[in-house]
């Protein structure tokens, strides 16, 4: 199963595993499923860190690179497909990363393993 991991799950999975869903562990412990960090992500940590509202151990370039290689979670961009699909989906809420995931997941067919509740209005699968 491809999994699209959503910037706080990739983040707890790393420094705060007890906030994920036991369901949310057992997705991430299979070794059968692939997972995926969206470029967005990246850039949510990044102006996060920025603004001081996520603290970190190192730089966003450090640890996102060297998470991503201990938990074998490969990167994804943002590609001008995603951003088309962005514009052909309800506009649910203003979280511009999570529509982003969303489009992501739903033009790559991937599963999205997130918290949070307002993807599930989006036409995709939420694992939670």
């Amino acid at each position: 199963m491809k999994v699209l991991v959503d910037t706080f799950p990739f983040i707890w999975q790393t420094s705060e595993p007890l906030k994920l869903s036991s369901k949310g562990n057992e997705v991430l412990s299979d070794e059968n499923n692939e997972f995926f960090l969206s470029d967005a992500s990246v850039l949510e940590i990044c102006l996060k860190y920025n603004d001081g509202s996520l603290e970190m151990p190192m730089t966003p370039r450090r640890w996102i690179k060297e998470q991503s290689k201990i938990w074998n979670v490969k990167s994804i961009g943002i590609t001008r497909e995603y951003c088309l699909r962005l514009s052909e989906m309800p506009y649910h809420h203003d979280d511009a990363v999570d529509r982003i995931i969303a489009a992501t997941a739903l033009s790559e067919d991937m599963y999205i393993l997130t918290n949070e509740e307002e993807m599930k209005k989006y036409p995709v699968s939420v694992i939670w």
